[in-house]
């Protein structure tokens, strides 16, 4: 059964819109979704086990700036978020909980550089 262009446009006239006004609007996410990764280093215990596990490459593990070097002087977790698949196999397999996936999935850019996480931040 066709409908007719005039009696489809006053089918949907009145009904909610399907999309929302990004940024001002924010459809909310559920809780067990995955984002941006979070390094808790103090409880990273430098195992790598969640750059072998990673199907992508995104983890390396590397070394802290020479500044922070004395007090973290093993190899931590980089994870580019740009080759990241977001399947948490490296949450799953660490062995202390330091590597989680939090809910905030806001990553677009355009500067490639942005996508890679450090594992500490020197501001």
């Amino acid at each position: 059964m066709k409908i007719g262009p005039v009696k489809e446009v006053f089918k949907n006239l009145f009904k909610k819109p399907m999309t929302v006004m990004f940024p001002q609007e924010v459809v909310e996410i559920p809780e067990r979704n995955r984002g941006e990764h979070h390094l808790d280093i103090d409880e990273c215990i430098s195992c790598g086990a969640c750059a072998r596990i990673c199907p992508n490459r995104a983890i390396m593990m590397v070394e802290v700036p020479p500044e922070l070097k004395e007090k973290y002087p093993k190899t931590y977790p980089q994870v580019d978020l740009g080759k990241c698949c977001f399947c948490a196999l490296c949450e799953d397999v660490c062995p202390k909980g330091a590597i989680t996936l939090t809910t905030y999935f806001f990553l677009a850019t355009f500067e490639k550089d942005t996508t890679i996480k450090e594992p500490i931040i020197i501001e």
